[in-house]
């Protein structure tokens, strides 16, 4: 599994995160406020963004959404509970729902409330297991959210 995080050298400190499949090049890019980073990396490392996965409606993991779509085609997911705060999401998420990314990396949506009412996490499961959770990622399960 490729993991790129970027950072959003902005006032909110948060980090876009890319994943993607080394066989298909395929990748999700969560939480794309920075989204002409998020471009200039999945391009620079030769990946094609498909998704858009948001973790919660704030504006700092939303606000780059519009742009991203526009430039790759790509399809938004989120709760199902955040489509009517997140503007043009395809498809709404609940608990145990799975994505697949490329050949090689398949998502299982965890539902986290807390931060939000509508707050997801992602268990990718790939050559390595990541957690995503808003704005930190936790390789095999280590860290503390």
């Amino acid at each position: 599994m490729i993991v790129k995080q970027i950072y959003t050298y902005n006032n909110y400190r948060n980090f876009n995160y890319i994943i993607g499949c080394p066989i298909t090049r395929e990748a999700a890019v969560i939480d794309p406020l920075a989204y002409q980073l998020c471009i200039q990396e999945a391009e620079k490392s030769d990946l094609k963004i498909v998704s858009v996965i948001n973790t919660h409606e704030h504006f700092d993991h939303i606000g780059g959404n519009d742009e991203i779509i526009k430039y790759t085609g790509a399809r938004l997911y989120s709760h199902f509970n955040a489509v009517n705060k997140i503007p043009n999401v395809d498809v709404g998420l609940k608990a145990g729902d799975k994505l697949k990314i490329g050949n090689s990396i398949d998502i299982e949506i965890l539902d986290t409330p807390g931060h939000t009412m509508s707050h997801i996490c992602l268990l990718a499961r790939g050559d390595v297991d990541a957690l995503f959770c808003g704005d930190t990622l936790f390789n095999a399960g280590v860290g503390n959210c």
